[in-house]
């Protein structure tokens, strides 16, 4: 689609939308791994948060979180553009458990997700941060652990990670989280 953007539209960094002249259609999919739904049930069951931070739509987002089992079917979701001052270090120094009653943040830039790690960590929370660009770099650095994608993940991502996953998978870490409880139990 096309459309002509006032000068207003784009200094205030506004997603126009209406007013759209149609020229085609694409169609893009990139699904979660099958096997994700059943990592995330055993985070549930074993009193592990995940939160979805991403710079994606809210909707596409939320379909992707309610696809895995992320929030169960109504995953709850902030917009960190459209709700800025939310994901400043005052904010949330100020507001625990506003990032605890999360499921996804979307449309968050990187410093918003460094942001969100330095406050998991100030309220005592162990933080695992997996990422695979450019911009994810700050929040891997601020992370307890970083875990780098190694297939599609850029090398900047790969260097300041302690763990990269050879295979891309969610299910690759949970199954580590798994065997690293069961040789502390043994």
């Amino acid at each position: 689609a096309w459309r002509e953007l006032s000068t207003d539209d784009f200094n205030q960094k506004r997603e126009p939308q209406a007013g759209y002249k149609f020229l085609g259609l694409i169609a893009f999919e990139d699904p979660a791994r099958p096997e994700v739904a059943a990592a995330i049930k055993y985070c549930y069951q074993h009193a592990i948060k995940v939160l979805m931070i991403t710079g994606d739509h809210p909707e596409t987002a939320c379909a992707i979180a309610k696809d895995v089992g992320l929030g169960g079917t109504a995953p709850k979701v902030a917009v960190a553009e459209a709700d800025p001052d939310k994901f400043t270090k005052v904010f949330l120094t100020e507001n625990p458990d506003f990032l605890r009653n999360l499921d996804v943040v979307a449309r968050c830039n990187p410093l918003q997700k460094l942001e969100i790690v330095k406050a998991l960590r100030q309220a005592g929370e162990l933080v695992a941060v997996t990422g695979d660009g450019v911009n994810d770099v700050p929040a891997l650095k601020a992370a307890d652990i970083a875990i780098a994608m190694g297939e599609r993940g850029t090398r900047s991502a790969k260097e300041v990670s302690a763990i990269v996953l050879a295979d891309d998978n969610f299910q690759t870490i949970v199954n580590a989280i798994i065997e690293g409880r069961q040789l502390f139990f043994n």
